[in-house]
This record gives C-alpha cells, sequence and structure tokens, in this order.
C-alpha cells in the first residue's frame, strides 16, 4: 500500500505540473498578443501618416476664362485622345521600316557618287562598293528592299532600246551584285524602255509620234526574264501599256521564274511631280525631229489626273492579268486612289512617295518652313492610313533612323 501511494502522488504531481505549465504558456502568450497587435497597428499608421498623399488641386486657368456649367455630352472623343499611352494603344496605322523600299540610282561613270541638285541627299551612287555599303547602311535600321534604277550612257541608248534587256546591263549586274552580298535582300527593279531609249519613252516611238503597244510589250518581256535570271525577287512594269503584265506572267513562267513577283504600276499618273526623278535618270522625252514627232509628254500611256473610276479598269485588268502588288503613283496628292485600290482589292498596295514629293519636303524644311522630321513622318503614316502596305520612298533610311532614335528616347 505504501507503495502504491508514492506511485499516485507522483502521477499526480505530473499532471498538476504539467497543467500548471499549460496554464502559464496561455497567459504568456495572451499577455504578448496584445503588444503584437498594439506594435502592428501602429506601424501602419506610420507608414500611412508618412505616405498619404495630399490633396489634389485643380489646375489653374488663365484670368478671363469663363465659368460655366459642364455640356451634357453623352460622348467626348478627346477623352480617347488624353495620353500618348492611351493615343498609342488604340492607334488604327502603324509604319515600320519593314514596310519601305528604298529606291536607288545607280551610275559607273565614275567611282564617285554623284549628287542630285533637285533631290538634296539623294545620290546617284557608283556601281560597286558605294552601293553595297549603302544598302548595308539602310538594313542595319530594317529597311530591307530596294528597287533600282540604272543611269544608262548616252552611247548606250537607241530608239528601240535594247540595252534594257542586255545580260551585263548595268541593272542586271547591279541586282547579282546585291544578291551576292545580302541574299535575304528583296530585290525590285523597274520594267520599262525610258532609260534606255534615245526618245525618252515608255516604249517605242513611231515616226508619227504614236508609242507602239504591243511592240513594247515584247521588249519589255525580254528585259523582266533578263532582271529575274539575274535574281530579281521582284519585277516592276512602270510602262502603262496595255496587257504588259500578262505577257510579263507568261514570259516568267515560261523561262521557270514562276517564283518571281510582279509589282505593276496600276495607276501611275501623268505627273508633274516626276521632275527630280527624271533629272537624276536623264530619262525626260527628248524634242522631234523633222522626219520624227517625239510625244513632249507621256499622257497617251500615263492616265490623266483629272481620272479617279479609271482607276478601278487598271486595277480589274492587273489583277486579272496575275499581279501581285498594285502600285498608285504618285503618293500624296492620289490617297483617293491609294484607298480606292485597297477597297477593292485583296493585293497588297504599294504607293511611290515620288521625287517632286521630296523635293517639296527638303525644300520647305531647308528654308524653315517645316519641321521635317515632323511632317515626312506624317506623310509616311497617311499613306498607311489610306491603305498602303508598301512605301517607296526616298526618305526610307533616313526615316528608319528617325523612327530608331525615337525608340531610344523611350
Amino acid at each position: 500500500n505504501g507503495a502504491n501511494s508514492i506511485t499516485v502522488k507522483h502521477e499526480l504531481r505530473g499532471r498538476t505540473g504539467r497543467k500548471m505549465n499549460k496554464a502559464l504558456s496561455m497567459r504568456t502568450t495572451s499577455s504578448r498578443a496584445p503588444c503584437r497587435r498594439q506594435a502592428v497597428v501602429t506601424n501602419v499608421a506610420s507608414v500611412e501618416k508618412v505616405t498619404a498623399p495630399a490633396p489634389r488641386q485643380k489646375p489653374g486657368v488663365p484670368a478671363g476664362t469663363p465659368v460655366v456649367s459642364p455640356q451634357d455630352l453623352p460622348s467626348r472623343p478627346r477623352r480617347n485622345r488624353r495620353s500618348e499611352t492611351f493615343r498609342s494603344s488604340m492607334r488604327e496605322s502603324s509604319l515600320s521600316p519593314a514596310n519601305f523600299i528604298l529606291p536607288l540610282f545607280i551610275h559607273e561613270e565614275s567611282d564617285k557618287n554623284v549628287p542630285i541638285a533637285s533631290m538634296p541627299g539623294v545620290f546617284r551612287l557608283a556601281y560597286g562598293k558605294n552601293v553595297v555599303d549603302a544598302v548595308a547602311e539602310a538594313r542595319s535600321y530594317g529597311v530591307n528592299q530596294v528597287v533600282i534604277f540604272p543611269k544608262t550612257p548616252d552611247h548606250l541608248k537607241t530608239m528601240t532600246a535594247e540595252e534594257a534587256f542586255n545580260k551585263n546591263g548595268l541593272s542586271q549586274r547591279t541586282i547579282r551584285l546585291l544578291k551576292d552580298a545580302y541574299p535575304d535582300l528583296e530585290v525590285y527593279t523597274d520594267v520599262a524602255l525610258d532609260p534606255y531609249n534615245s526618245d525618252g519613252h515608255d516604249g517605242i516611238v513611231r515616226d508619227d509620234g504614236v508609242i507602239l503597244n504591243d511592240e513594247t510589250v515584247e521588249y519589255l518581256c525580254r528585259q523582266a526574264v533578263s532582271q529575274a535570271e539575274a535574281g530579281a525577287d521582284v519585277v516592276s512594269p512602270s510602262d502603262m501599256m496595255d496587257g504588259r503584265v500578262s505577257a510579263i506572267r507568261r514570259a516568267l513562267d515560261r523561262e521557270g521564274y514562276s517564283h518571281v513577283s510582279i509589282m505593276s504600276y496600276t495607276a501611275k499618273y501623268a505627273s508633274a511631280f516626276y521632275g527630280p526623278f527624271r533629272d537624276a535618270l536623264a530619262s525626260a522625252p527628248k524634242p522631234g525631229q523633222a522626219h520624227r514627232k517625239i510625244p513632249p509628254n507621256k499622257k497617251t500611256y500615263q492616265m490623266d489626273p483629272a481620272n479617279y473610276r479609271e482607276a478601278l479598269r487598271e486595277c480589274r485588268a492587273d489583277e486579272a492579268e496575275g499581279a501581285d502588288i498594285m502600285m498608285v503613283k504618285p503618293g500624296m496628292p492620289y490617297l483617293d486612289v491609294v484607298r480606292l485600290l485597297r477597297d477593292n482589292s485583296t493585293l497588297p498596295i504599294a504607293v511611290y512617295h515620288v521625287s517632286g514629293e521630296y523635293a517639296m519636303l527638303k525644300a520647305a524644311a531647308e528654308r524653315g518652313w517645316l519641321n521635317e522630321k515632323d511632317a515626312v513622318m506624317e506623310a509616311l503614316m497617311c499613306f498607311r492610313r489610306a491603305g498602303a502596305d508598301l512605301i517607296l520612298t526616298y526618305y526610307g533610311t533616313e526615316a528608319a533612323k528617325w523612327m530608331a532614335g525615337d525608340r531610344l528616347i523611350r
């Protein structure tokens, strides 16, 4: 019995001790909890006190501003223009160097680039390294498409323009030069006879002044095939002869160049904005002679600037004949025609920001009448807004540089 009594007393003490320890622990925890809560509350209050923003005050207005009640307007379009972030988030048109095709004037009269007086900042590039370097610069800013315009020496020009399809002509050699240097470069060409024609016309001129259509188309086909053989990616008939797109398509396919695209100058107008371009290539129509009548302009084959619906006729013809891209030329004065083609065809639409448009912007900028960068970028964006996918522009490299600079600033 004595042993049992001792055992019971130990158990009671053990239980009592455990209870006392548990109770003590609970009291300790309970006594600490309010302290922690109080500390947390104190810290939040202090943070709020430090970071609480001051009430925003209304911006001031000029003295004399009338006090009016807000208009009861269901819609306020200006709300969507309130910041660059908001504007850019819903911008309907975009512009990228990928949209640009850079025109290149090429010569081989010397190893120096020759400035074009009526196009400040544009040069006839000396065939060879100078051409490769100019393209390298454009590519470094994201412009990877070029179109080649050769300046043919006068002694190679003839009334029938056979130099146009010389396999070793300046255009063909330039194509090979660029494709060897940059295999992924998209090279476009010009298909027309005027750079090679001693009469200065896009087609062969009959003695009575008529521009021969079908005979010209035969030589245009030979020219396009020679360009494709040299490595051109896109041939671009700018001549405005009837039926030339289908004829060129058949000629290319027959010679194994079904992969080569056609960008047709679909709506090329007889415009006054081409003057500096003709200076660059010395390709303006020449005066007639006693026994030959040479038309002083190109109005019998290029479109009348007064006409709008006629462009739709050309559009339907080119699309049916196999064009891959359709172009409007010039650009800014013909944005309505760009939109017309965009709304009536599923083909990509190109626009040519021509030499006269370039010269006007340059002249105004040089006189301080325009902010050149802002005006140029607005013009290029207008082409995109009107519906153009591709823009041929002499500002290609310069505009791409501006865009790269803007991205760095942001």
